[in-house]
């Protein structure tokens, strides 16, 4: 019976300086994620000339317009990561750099804009998705430079979010 006991005790006793010894190990870390397996995304370009001016129509899944969230907003990526924008606010409305300016309609123009865009031509996205326009422009003298923004909806519903590179062409010969 002593026998037994001892048995008992020696295997419950390994037991527990075994299951010591598993926690007393530095807990996993997540591994972060190497480049090659980062997510592979589409980024659209929108290419404009020195001294030229495009408009560019998104399309949204949140609301355009009035709203507790604070609506659009248009930042430089920081890092490749989106800036920290928070609720936005009027400061949010207009990016500039480089001789390169992009604003975003702010929530009281929003919804008028978005009528105009979804009737005519554009009639097909009327029972679709809110629609808003996008304006870049490049001045004059812009050098040639590639900027990675972020677009951002914030509504008090929720976020949608996307980013895009404005691209300053660089004059070819014989245009200057």
């Amino acid at each position: 019976m002593r026998a037994i006991v001892a048995l008992v005790a020696f295997l419950a006793l390994t037991a527990v300086i075994a299951l010591a010894r598993a926690t007393a190990d530095e807990p996993t870390k997540p591994v972060p994620r190497a480049e090659k397996d980062k997510p592979k995304r589409i980024i659209p370009l929108v290419v404009v000339a020195p001294g030229e001016t495009k408009t560019v129509l998104f399309s949204v899944e949140c609301t355009v317009g009035m709203t507790r969230g604070g609506g659009l907003a248009v930042a430089e990526m920081v890092d490749g990561k989106p800036p920290s924008i928070g609720l936005p606010g009027a400061d949010d409305k207009l990016f500039r750099r480089a001789g390169v300016s992009v604003s975003v309609p702010d929530m009281s123009e929003a919804p008028a804009l978005d009528k105009r865009l979804r009737t005519g031509a554009l009639a097909a996205l009327a029972k679709v998705r809110p629609v808003f326009p996008v304006t870049v422009t490049a001045d004059a003298d812009a050098e040639p430079v590639a900027i990675d923004l972020h677009l951002l909806d914030a509504t008090c519903s929720g976020h949608c979010h996307t980013d895009f590179t404005v691209v300053v062409a660089a004059a070819t010969e014989g245009e200057e």
